[in-house]
């Protein structure tokens, strides 16, 4: 049996390979890539962004996303337009086509992946996924804090609250 640090590194990047593919075939279905996907999905979080902070959270160069939001544009799924506050800046939306889509779309479709993997366990089971998880993103998360590293600059802990807060 692997040493502990070793089975939940293994785990963890088990699980984010079954994401990325179930990610990359549910961008298949559209005819997009998977980069695609994570910036359609920046603009419908922030609804108005740029390349400077699309390359800053989703951690791709500058070109890249450039390419991407040119791509994008280029199927009618993202629009710029000059920024209002910095006429040498641009803005990035969603069109009014795609933004009507999303809104029609069931964008759950990972969230059914993932229910379909659990419910594959007993409810107790299941329970105790659960608890894992708290347990080890609120171990993570006090790490981070003792090592100085601020994370709620680094990820989106919306759904990790402090303990704390009883939330």
């Amino acid at each position: 049996m692997l040493e502990r640090a070793d089975y939940l590194r293994e785990s963890i990047d088990f699980l984010q390979r079954f994401i990325a593919k179930s990610m990359q075939t549910e961008a298949e279905g559209y005819g997009l890539t998977v980069p695609q996907i994570r910036v359609i999905a920046e603009v419908v979080t922030n609804k108005i962004t740029n390349i400077k902070l699309l390359t800053y959270n989703l951690k791709m160069t500058q070109s890249t996303v450039s390419d991407i939001v040119d791509r994008l544009v280029g199927k009618g799924i993202l629009e710029k337009s000059p920024n209002p506050k910095d006429k040498r800046s641009v803005v990035i939306t969603l069109t009014k086509a795609a933004e009507e889509g999303i809104n029609k779309k069931d964008y759950t479709y990972l969230n059914k992946m993932i229910t379909g993997a659990l419910d594959q366990l007993h409810a107790e089971e299941q329970e105790i996924v659960m608890k894992g998880m708290q347990l080890l993103v609120g171990a993570v998360k006090d790490k981070m804090t003792t090592e100085g590293i601020n994370y709620n600059e680094s990820f989106d802990v919306m759904l990790f609250p402090d303990k704390d807060n009883n939330q």
